[in-house]
């Protein structure tokens, strides 16, 4: 069985959401939050610190675990954990690259965005809950509690 944990990390400037566009073959292009694979030996303020580097180029400081999901299906067991960056506020993001694409092959990484909140409706967001989950505590000011929140099988 493939088991991972990704971590995701949620950027806020000025009421909008930074999101990484994907395009994979054999599927439909799709958006997350920009992350991936938590390294052995790495914790998850490093990972999520490193991974919106690779894939913005924008350095940030880990704030804090916002949620924490999981996604298991025939042979794939991910456990998602999303995490609030605080971003330089002048940097500009840059898009990246995805250090695990094979070298050679097409990226996968096609585009980010800066994305308004109310706006996020209009994408395809995956994991499929997290659309709501975001829109309501962007709302709210990002607030601490519940953390694990369930298994998704829209990962």
């Amino acid at each position: 069985m493939d088991f991972g944990i990704r971590v995701g990390t949620v950027v806020e400037r000025d009421d909008t959401l930074l999101l990484v566009r994907h395009e994979k073959p054999g599927r439909e292009p799709y958006w997350v939050l920009p992350g991936g694979r938590l390294e052995p030996g790495e914790t998850i303020p490093e990972c999520a610190e490193r991974e919106l580097m690779e894939e913005t180029g924008l350095a940030g400081r880990f704030a804090g675990v916002l949620y924490v999901s999981e996604f298991m299906a025939e042979g794939r067991h991910t456990v998602d954990v999303t995490a609030r960056i605080e971003a330089e506020p002048d940097e500009e993001a840059e898009l990246g690259s995805d250090p695990e694409v094979e070298e050679g092959s097409e990226p996968t990484l096609k585009e980010l965005r800066w994305v308004e909140v109310e706006d996020l409706d209009e994408l395809p967001l995956l994991p499929g809950w997290i659309k709501q989950r975001l829109v309501a505590d962007a709302t709210r000011g990002w607030p601490s509690g519940e953390v694990y929140l369930r298994s998704d099988e829209d990962a």
